[in-house]
């Protein structure tokens, strides 16, 4: 089991309406999510960053969802072995 938390990021940029959310099965905790801005990018852009413990051995799932809106423009999902 991972004994320390990790770090996943996408780009997101909320200034033009797309934003990140993602779930987790109940062996991962989100430690924390932010919004990282890109400070050398003149447009509203950056990554949207969550750090995540491992807190339950097991098979567990990362699912994310990039919405516009209300409409889905991309999808992931990260499979962990714990």
């Amino acid at each position: 089991m991972l004994k320390r938390p990790f770090t996943i990021q996408f780009p997101e940029s909320p200034g033009t309406g797309f934003s990140w959310d993602i779930a987790t099965t109940n062996g991962l905790e989100v430690m924390s999510e932010r919004y990282v801005p890109c400070e050398e990018d003149t447009v509203d852009g950056g990554y949207r960053v969550w750090e995540i413990q491992v807190i339950s051995c097991g098979s567990q799932r990362i699912t994310g969802t990039c919405r516009k809106g209300n409409q889905i423009v991309s999808c992931f999902e990260i499979s962990i072995d714990a």
